[in-house]
């Protein structure tokens, strides 16, 4: 299990293998964590700022494992109320590679701040 906290009320969260890494928002203090509406596993990579959540990740195809393969980028635009977890997040993606550097230079994204290696 994994449960590292990204920036405010994100996390980044693997429950039973490494393999389930996902980003999350935490809700109430009791430590609970919501991943509606955000990217599924895999995500390898993460990073923040006021502005913007930032993370790569490898798809999971039919077989239950992540393609690694394929990575895919993901942006989230922060909001003043990100801790309403009734109020969806706004993620923009999936882009490839190419893409996300074309929306990082337009936006001055974050880089990665986080990344876990054993799933890149």
């Amino acid at each position: 299990m994994a449960d590292e906290v990204l920036d405010g009320p994100y996390r980044l969260v693997a429950i039973d293998v490494r393999e389930d890494m996902s980003l999350c928002r935490s809700m109430g203090a009791e430590g609970d964590c919501s991943g509606d509406g955000l990217p599924k596993p895999t995500v390898f990579q993460a990073g923040a700022n006021s502005q913007y959540v930032v993370l790569a990740r490898h798809p999971w195809r039919g077989n239950g494992a992540p393609d690694r393969s394929v990575t895919e980028f993901y942006y989230i635009v922060r909001q003043a109320d990100e801790r309403n977890i009734r109020k969806r997040v706004p993620v923009m993606g999936p882009f490839t590679e190419l893409e996300y550097q074309q929306e990082k230079n337009r936006l001055q994204l974050p880089e990665f701040s986080k990344v876990f290696r054993d799933l890149k």
